[in-house]
């Protein structure tokens, strides 16, 4: 029975995409990036919160055409988006925010609305459109460089960047242990001690603000391949990697059987088919955490989106090989800062992925970069100070502690070194506002993002 309604899924999905009705939807971001909260957003605005005074910018809502959206059945064997739990988590007293993802998921919605105008406005009394959205840890997107590289390439990467200075320190004693390490001793004890060490500093660096690039993402987050032999992995130091030995001919072996048997199918199930895209940044975290962590976080998104396909829709590409025809780029946890500086966090995102953005890989895709809060943890007014108005937030702090005060400017650029030195910013993390089902959840501007994504499908 499963057979035959996995048959019918299929079916119905290749049927949507032949007549442009099915959109398959890929939110992606590092670890922290606010990924849970912006789907149980848009799953919400979606399906409950689509009043025109909660989406204003939303077209479809605004014109009164949107008629609602439910959750659609899935196929058993597809785990399931928590949309329920991460929503009590928010009813909480205090609320709290949902956990991150361990591994992947997918929730499939069913949208119906009237046609604007054509010939379906005239002869059908409402048109459907079938939205996939597909989550999964950000931990395992950082592999996806690993694809491009050697394991002498990796271990050359890897060390490369464990030489910066908010990771050096760490590194050191993991250093230390592989120089001191019998590299003709390829022994099941011997690998798994070795590999424990390597994970102990991955949840350090895993710990660590601004140290994104934390590969294999598996050790970290390993989900259904707990204790498989491939993630006995990790880097030799350069000059190991390099030398003929019974060690390193073993994590050859288990580095070609991760990138083979995890890294490609997890990238051909869940990216391959992606119609479009959400890369959702902290930019806000990587500023607190200081210059070689906003440098490594523009590493970070240079490397992961050299990993994906873009470029214009078509009828053949939607049914065969389907490619990501727009990109919405989102400055996460925008209500941290005041709204004046809105502008400049937006700038400076698109700083931070202007060299990814000269791949003319994107210049055939559809492209727009905001400052978003999937979900507010903050409201906005002013004070009178000096006899001034001066911008402020509201919120309450992960410790409960009310809090009312102004963050700090945010640069439109990223910042010389020597201003990291100088200065420090102080983006505080926030619990989100009290909320109850009976409302739309707050937001700042996921009316914009449901334009750009669902606009065009949904006229």
């Amino acid at each position: 029975m499963n057979v035959f309604k996995h048959l019918q899924h299929q079916r119905r999905e290749l049927t949507g995409r032949a007549f442009d009705r099915h959109l398959r939807l890929g939110v992606t971001g590092l670890s922290g990036s606010g990924k849970t909260a912006f789907i149980t957003s848009l799953v919400h605005q979606l399906t409950q919160g689509d009043q025109p005074s909660n989406l204003p910018f939303f077209d479809v809502v605004r014109e009164q055409r949107y008629l609602g959206g439910r959750l659609a059945s899935q196929v058993l064997a597809v785990p399931r988006f928590p949309l329920e739990q991460n929503l009590q988590y928010l009813q909480q007293t205090p609320p709290a925010w949902p956990p991150s993802t361990t591994g992947w998921s997918q929730l499939s919605l069913q949208l119906r609305y009237k046609a604007a105008s054509g010939l379906r406005s005239h002869l059908q009394s409402h048109s459907e459109l079938a939205l996939d959205i597909i989550d999964y840890p950000g931990e395992w997107l950082l592999d996806l460089p690993m694809l491009d590289m050697s394991y002498a390439q990796w271990c050359e990467f890897s060390w490369q960047l464990f030489a910066k200075t908010h990771r050096s320190a760490a590194a050191q004693p993991f250093a230390q242990l592989l120089q001191n390490t019998d590299l003709q001793d390829a022994s099941e004890l011997h690998l798994q001690q070795l590999t424990d060490s390597y994970k102990q500093l991955l949840t350090q660096f895993h710990q660590t603000p601004g140290a994104y690039l934390n590969q294999p993402g598996r050790l970290l987050v390993p989900g259904v391949l707990s204790g498989a032999p491939m993630l006995q992995l990790f880097p030799l130091l350069p000059q190991q990697a390099e030398q003929p030995s019974a060690l390193a001919t073993q994590l050859e072996q288990h580095y070609d059987s991760y990138r083979k048997h995890v890294i490609k199918p997890f990238y051909q199930q869940h990216f391959s088919a992606l119609d479009r895209q959400v890369i959702l940044v902290d930019c806000l975290s990587a500023l607190n955490a200081g210059y070689a962590a906003i440098t490594e976080l523009q590493q970070a998104l240079r490397l992961i989106l050299q990993s994906f396909n873009y470029g214009p829709s078509s009828l053949l590409s939607r049914l065969f090989k389907p490619k990501i025809s727009k990109v919405l780029f989102a400055a996460s946890k925008s209500d941290h800062a005041t709204p004046e500086q809105h502008k400049a966090l937006t700038l400076l995102l698109q700083q931070l992925l202007q060299q990814p953005l000269k791949n003319s890989q994107y210049q055939a895709a559809t492209t727009e970069a905001m400052a978003i809060a999937a979900i507010r943890a903050s409201s906005s007014g002013f004070v009178q100070a000096d006899g001034l108005a001066q911008p402020c937030i509201s919120g309450t702090g992960l410790d409960q502690q009310a809090l009312t005060y102004f963050p700090g400017d945010i640069p439109p650029t990223v910042p010389p070194q020597e201003v990291f030195e100088q200065h420090k910013f102080a983006f505080l993390p926030l619990r989100p506002l009290p909320w109850n089902d009976t409302q739309a959840l707050p937001h700042v501007r996921m009316d914009h993002v449901l334009q750009f994504i669902l606009g065009d499908k949904l006229r």
